[in-house]
């Protein structure tokens, strides 16, 4: 995965409100489960990546007012196809200094009959409690951005400076390695927060389908 994909992911939040769901902690357990008759129409886990698009995109904003980090973007085409071309926007205004630890706890469900289960966090994918975002940006101190976000003076490491960053529509290539391998097709909702140092900075909520391509 490039270093532009993978510092864009760190962007990615997630999910909606939902009934209590049911909790796997082990992911033989979550395997096992997605494997039951009936419960996917057919539809079974998978270790290799699905032909599948990811349709209905719905991102709304679950934070304050106050919260002080706005985060808008935008994804087109919906259905968003894997191993195709997309075309994706940002705006992110930190209206204070954000800076290491820049703590993330993401939720990420998957509807089952009218029951919500928790996808675990395998491999730091799922619902997974990053303790530094910072740490996880993959580029050395001093290294340049990648383009596109140099083209726009957009920073990509710690700590983020107040102002607006703003990112123009730009087309990407959307690889099926950058999906996990537990995405089979359904109804997902996820939640992200963002905080630090206990103090919450901006929290986004998805919800989408996931459809055979």
């Amino acid at each position: 995965m490039s270093a532009t994909l993978k510092i864009l992911a760190l962007l990615l939040v997630a999910a909606a409100a939902a009934p209590p769901p049911i909790e796997f902690n082990d992911i033989n357990q979550l395997i096992k489960a997605l494997e039951m008759p009936g419960i996917f129409m057919n539809d079974k886990f998978n270790s290799k990546p699905l032909k599948v698009r990811m349709a209905k995109w719905r991102v709304t904003d679950c934070g304050m007012p106050s919260d002080p980090v706005k985060i808008n973007g935008t994804l087109m085409p919906d259905p968003l196809n894997i191993n195709d071309q997309i075309s994706g926007s940002f705006n992110v205004t930190p209206m204070v200094m954000v800076s290491s630890p820049l703590k993330a706890e993401v939720t990420i469900m998957k509807k089952v009959g009218s029951t919500m289960v928790k996808i675990p966090c395998v491999s730091n994918l799922g619902s997974c409690n990053y303790d530094d975002l910072c740490s996880l940006i993959p580029l050395q101190p001093g290294e340049p951005c990648p383009s596109p976000l140099s083209d726009y003076n957009i920073p990509c490491m710690c700590p983020f400076k107040m102002g607006s960053y703003v990112l123009p529509a730009q087309s990407f290539y959307l690889p099926s390695g950058i999906l996990p391998s537990w995405l089979v097709t359904g109804e997902y909702h996820g939640k992200a927060m963002l905080s630090s140092n206990g103090k919450s900075l901006a929290c986004r909520e998805l919800t989408m389908s996931v459809v055979s391509s």
